[in-house]
């Protein structure tokens, strides 16, 4: 019997599971890290009035689910779903999940890249008229995007609504990473892999890398990728994942 891939996110790793579960594969769900709404409100009141007052090509761009979740929180779903109905908006998000999230507070015809990652969507965007970007995002977001949003002349509205942190306490799989008991392990973001090298320094796991800079994390600190996936989806990387296990089991 295969053994199980581990599955490391904060929040959202369901998806994976199912990917993998459709092709036979079972899973592990243990979080290396935490998302926590940031403490203070200064981000999301520029953001919510940036959305307020669009004007003509304003964008709000959902770089990840979280981020609007916790936007909402703290600025008030309600008074987020106010802001969004502003008929000046337009709506971008880096895949399918994170579009669903602002659709969830009203957004419409959400635009979304082939490739679900910031590059695609920088890519997107800039074949837009050169506008406005509100972006909530965490305190560890990668700069990619806004950057080259920004060298194309664009405005940037950003603010961190969250917070990406370590988990307080030793995850329970670190024992089991130790034993061998998981084919492979999927990281969606480099504030995972970082966590999880932390715990687990000298870990002979398959690594699965959802994008390039979460790839890098793992590579600088002298570890091999297994597989980088072109599209970060979960069916794609399942099927990455598909392919490392069988390849270790010839």
């Amino acid at each position: 019997m295969t053994r199980p891939v581990l599955l490391v996110r904060a929040d959202g790793n369901q998806n994976d599971a199912e990917a993998l579960a459709a092709l036979g594969i079972e899973s592990v769900i243990d979080p290396y890290i935490s998302i926590e709404k940031a403490t203070h409100a200064a981000g999301a009141v520029k953001l919510i009035a940036a959305l307020a007052n669009a004007s003509e090509h304003t964008w709000l761009i959902a770089t990840s689910a979280n981020a609007i979740r916790l936007f909402g929180e703290i600025i008030g779903i309600e008074n987020l779903r106010n802001a969004v109905k502003n008929p000046n908006l337009r709506f971008a998000a880096v895949g399918e999940s994170t579009a669903k999230a602002l659709l969830e507070v009203g957004a419409r015809m959400v635009l979304t890249p082939e490739v679900a990652d910031s590059a695609s969507l920088a890519e997107m965007l800039l074949e837009q008229p050169i506008g406005t970007a509100v972006i909530p995002s965490g305190q560890l977001a990668m700069k990619q995007l806004p950057n080259a949003l920004e060298a194309a002349g664009w405005n940037l509205v950003t603010g961190v609504v969250y917070t990406t942190v370590p988990v307080a306490t030793q995850p329970a799989s670190v024992a089991g990473v130790t034993r061998g008991d998981y084919s492979a392990v999927i990281f969606r973001s480099p504030s995972a892999a970082r966590s999880f090298l932390s715990f687990n320094s000298d870990a002979k796991i398959p690594m699965i890398a959802a994008g390039f800079s979460t790839a890098k994390v793992i590579d600088d600190a002298g570890v091999e990728v297994a597989s980088i996936p072109l599209n970060p989806t979960p069916e794609a990387v399942a099927l990455a994942v598909q392919k490392v296990i069988n390849t270790n089991e010839v």
